[in-house]
């Protein structure tokens, strides 16, 4: 059953002011660097079979949307520094938070599980943002809709659920891994949570409007 999403649901009312959108991005960005992080000691923790191919691409993954997302907050004015580091923006750490935890301490189904739970979530709940910016006039750069208007990545989603299964072969408990997966889809609630009502976001230079798409 699908879960409703606070970003969507502001969406829904009409146009988005920009500093959602910086915040989006910026915590995007400090999850990345988490996930760089995790992923790498996730395949020194499993570095055979399906699990290391898997970390091995997510890595990879990584490191060709980091580009794609700081081209996005330079569009958008956003401050490179990554997001605000200030009273409020808890929220904005739940997730790297919840994956430095699974990264440390998972079995492998629970952390292939929580990665796939992640990324079905993810994807699909951005492209429907991006069609929903569209849909109410909200005008955004070209670099914002090229980073976020992206399919799930089917060979990924399908990598994750055979590491699920080897490390279910494996003895790794399934009780475990739906609880994990959980938990990290709970540290993702805090993600959009922060996009949609966190403090206005840092913007670069004197703090001018972001540019408008076109």
């Amino acid at each position: 059953m699908q879960r409703p999403n606070i970003l969507i649901a502001l969406a829904r009312q009409g146009p988005v002011d920009t500093d959602v959108l910086r915040r989006l991005v910026q915590a995007d960005l400090l999850c990345l660097r988490a996930e760089t992080v995790a992923y790498a000691t996730l395949l020194a923790r499993f570095p055979d079979g399906p699990s290391a191919e898997l970390f091995i691409r997510l890595n990879d993954a990584l490191r060709s949307r980091l580009p794609q997302l700081e081209r996005c907050a330079h569009a958008l004015g956003a401050s490179r520094a990554g997001p605000p580091y200030q009273h409020g923006t808890f929220d904005a750490f739940a997730f790297p938070g919840t994956v430095s935890w699974v990264a440390l301490h998972a079995e492998r189904a629970a952390a292939a599980l929580a990665i796939h739970t992640d990324f079905a979530a993810y994807f699909p709940l951005c492209q429907e943002l991006v069609r929903l910016l569209d849909s109410t006039g909200t005008e955004v750069p070209e670099e914002f809709r090229r980073c976020y208007d992206t399919p799930p990545p089917s060979e990924l989603l399908d990598l994750a659920a055979d590491v699920v299964e080897d490390g279910l072969r494996h003895g790794d408990a399934a009780d475990t891994a739906t609880a994990v997966a959980d938990l990290l889809r709970t540290g993702l609630d805090g993600f959009w949570q922060f996009a949609a009502h966190g403090p206005p976001a840092v913007r670069s230079g004197s703090g001018s409007p972001a540019p408008a798409a076109g």
